[in-house]
């Protein structure tokens, strides 16, 4: 019976190191990760009129297109979408252009996205949809998967309407 109660403790207990271990290399790969998401968040809200945040994007496509884009409500309580700039070394630019703030209603919402996206490719898997940057316009980037084709296709935020063409990606 000892020796059984043995095994289990330091089992448990080697686990339990195992789950720690797993917990601190998480928290060492993502630490610059957080540290951006945060930088982007302060930005947005100090000068992006943002009084809380809900969700952030981090989108990058493209040489100088390192964006994070944070969703919140301002001051009078209304939905807003702010594109903050950030630099090859993953901080914030410090220029007056680096932070563009929009109400959400001036746009297309993830969900109207989503909703013209279904109805336009009514086949098509969605793997992700996050706001950007695309050709100097504030854009929704779609990744896809249609009839076994995989692509990108970028919607402009304000109107909805497709940016050039489709980017397919090799099988």
């Amino acid at each position: 019976m000892k020796k059984k109660t043995k095994w289990i403790l330091w089992s448990i207990t080697g686990l339990l190191l195992l789950l720690l271990g797993i917990q601190l290399y998480y928290s060492y790969v993502m630490k610059d990760t957080w540290n951006e998401e945060t930088m982007a968040i302060q930005a947005a809200k100090q000068y992006g009129e943002l009084v809380s945040s809900e969700k952030t994007y981090k989108s990058v496509w493209g040489e100088d297109n390192n964006y994070w884009v944070v969703t919140g409500k301002d001051a009078d309580n209304q939905d807003r979408m702010v594109w903050v700039k950030f630099t090859d070394d993953n901080v914030p630019v410090e220029a007056d252009n680096a932070v563009h703030s929009l109400l959400l209603k001036t746009g297309l919402s993830e969900a109207q996205m989503l909703a013209q996206i279904h109805q336009e490719m009514p086949d098509a898997v969605i793997k992700r949809l996050l706001p950007g940057m695309y050709e100097g316009e504030y854009a929704w980037q779609l990744q896809y998967e249609n009839h076994d084709q995989r692509g990108y296709r970028f919607y402009r935020f304000q109107d909805g309407n497709a940016i050039g063409d489709d980017i397919i990606l090799p099988n």
